[in-house]
């Protein structure tokens, strides 16, 4: 079964790669820092600002690091056979951890189902970021963590920061739980943990200032905080918390909806209330396999770990169906959980246990059967990008002289593809633009207000983008010409200048595509 698994998913990767060809915005951000590498540029992704951390996963640059410098610009081809070797890992070790859980022939067909052909899981990994290494990573120290392998265990918790640097959370309480068992044994693997996560460590420091990626600076900039007494009172705080506790569960339980886990999807080609039903299903074995998991050894790290995640989510992130990456590894252990449900089932409940398994069997292809309909969607994307993004990107290159900056939200394909000096939105590569939002009011740290207060020589914006800026800063918005325009052929303009009015699809399955029409603008006023 496992061999089957393993051969399915590396099917459904290549085919996804070979019909799509997809690349992630996001992915590209971080590729174009290895790709820098090799250029003598440095592991930066522009010239311009120094120095600057503007990835998150060190895993997700060194991966494609490789790859640059073995060839140049094959670091998303290094990323995609990472990914390929990484679910080979993670399935195998989703066997094993079932195995040792003594869960059945269907509820481990299940997890290994899902891992093996969940659309997140295909997509991010195949489209350059480093998902499905950050799933293989967790699933691999669950099985050291568990069975008390202190060497494995320190290796695989060594690598869980440098795939995600949240990944701490799954940290902590896997020394706890191995120092608890024994003390000499769990500072050893967390020795063996420090000497791998500590030379990054140093490295980050020595050459960007700070071990903590800029990205988070960036993120935490627009989405902050707010502090828990405000005028003397801890009412916002607990409005606010208990809005983004309430938002986050619905989140949540969206991501348990096959096609509905992608953020952009509009249309489904199953109904509404047949995605429910699935999501509800899945909720309500992982309520009872948590319950039912109290009484497995060694099982409460993944237990706090799944706890501290979600926290982490509510406490840091804002309530925006988007980040879908973040969640893949913490899913995978959540189908474990739901699958521990439904052996218990099977287990006390002989007359529910017999539909037990087809209600395995039925989710397996409820999350599978997305891949006739996306991969064809994402193929169209793809094919947007390529007439939109990439191009004008590409005429940035041409046109934008050296020294100059632009602003604009596309850090990923502008930065790969354009070579330009850009004060993106929010700031993931830019310290500029970070400083200048810093300035702004927390209620006022938009595209527009950061090209108020920066002034930049050019300006990337989608028609929404534009329409704010002259709104909000006509005086600024007047010391701009637009210069060219990049759009998809053949769709009305009234459509392309919409937030949110076009789809791309196939078969009923539909996804928003906001990146269809681009502005290029430059600044025709002497600026500051």
């Amino acid at each position: 079964m496992l061999l089957a698994f393993i051969a399915g998913a590396l099917i459904a990767r290549v085919a996804f790669w070979l019909i799509s060809n997809r690349m992630f915005e996001d992915g590209l951000t971080t590729i174009t820092h290895a790709r820098n590498v090799p250029l003598g540029l440095g592991l930066v992704h522009h010239v311009g600002e120094g120095n600057v951390h503007g990835f998150t996963s060190a895993l997700g640059v060194l991966i494609p690091l490789v790859g640059e410098l073995i060839h140049e610009g094959s670091g998303i081809l290094a990323m995609r056979i990472a990914s390929l070797i990484a679910v080979c890992i993670a399935l195998s070790y989703a066997r094993a951890i079932c195995r040792e859980l003594g869960l059945s022939a269907f509820p481990t067909a299940f997890v290994l189902a899902y891992l093996a052909f969940d659309q997140n899981m295909i997509f991010y990994g195949m489209a350059g970021m480093e998902t499905q290494v950050a799933v293989a990573v967790v699933l691999a120290g669950v099985y050291h963590v568990r069975r008390n392998d202190v060497v494995a265990s320190g290796i695989w918790l060594g690598l869980a920061p440098l795939a995600r640097p949240e990944f701490f959370l799954w940290v902590a309480p896997a020394l706890a739980y191995l120092a608890l068992r024994n003390a000499k044994a769990g500072i050893r693997a967390a020795t063996i943990a420090g000497a791998i996560v500590l030379p990054w460590i140093a490295f980050t420091i020595l050459y960007y200032g700070s071990p903590i990626p800029n990205t988070i600076a960036a993120k935490s900039t627009v989405n902050p905080t707010p502090p828990i007494l405000a005028g003397g009172s801890p009412l916002p705080w607990i409005e606010w918390l208990a809005g983004q506790l309430a938002g986050h569960i619905a989140l949540l339980l969206y991501h348990l909806e096959p096609f509905r886990e992608v953020w952009s999807t509009a249309a489904a080609p199953l109904p509404g209330p047949v995605l429910i039903v699935i999501a509800v299903v899945v909720a309500d074995l992982f309520v009872i396999g948590l319950w039912a998991s109290r009484g497995i050894p060694g099982f409460w790290p993944v237990t706090v770990f799944l706890a501290l995640f979600f926290a982490y989510r509510v406490y840091f992130l804002p309530v925006l169906f988007y980040y879908d990456w973040y969640l893949p590894p913490f899913l995978a252990l959540v189908m474990i959980v739901a699958a521990i449900g439904l052996q218990r089932v099977m287990a006390v409940a002989p007359r529910a246990g017999t539909v037990s398994k087809p209600i395995a069997a039925a989710l397996a292809l409820a999350f599978a059967m997305h891949m006739p309909f996306s991969f064809v969607v994402e193929a169209k994307v793809q094919t947007v990008e390529d007439q939109v993004r990439t191009q004008a990107a590409e005429y940035l290159r041409s046109a934008v002289k050296p020294g100059q900056s632009v602003v604009s939200e596309s850090a990923g394909y502008i930065g790969y593809y354009g070579d330009v000096k850009l004060y993106d939105y929010p700031g993931l590569t830019s310290p500029t633009s970070v400083r200048a939002l810093q300035t702004l009011p927390p209620d006022q740290r938009g595209v527009a207000d950061l090209i108020d207060v920066l002034k930049p020589d050019w300006l990337v914006l989608r028609p929404w983008e534009l329409d704010s800026l002259r709104q909000k800063y006509p005086a600024t918005a007047s010391q701009y010409v637009v210069d060219r325009t990049f759009e998809l052929a053949g769709v009305p303009e009234s459509r392309l200048n919409a937030d949110g009015a076009n789809t791309v699809s196939f078969a009923g399955l539909a996804e928003t595509d906001v990146d269809e029409k681009f502005i290029i603008l430059r600044r025709a006023a002497p600026g500051p």
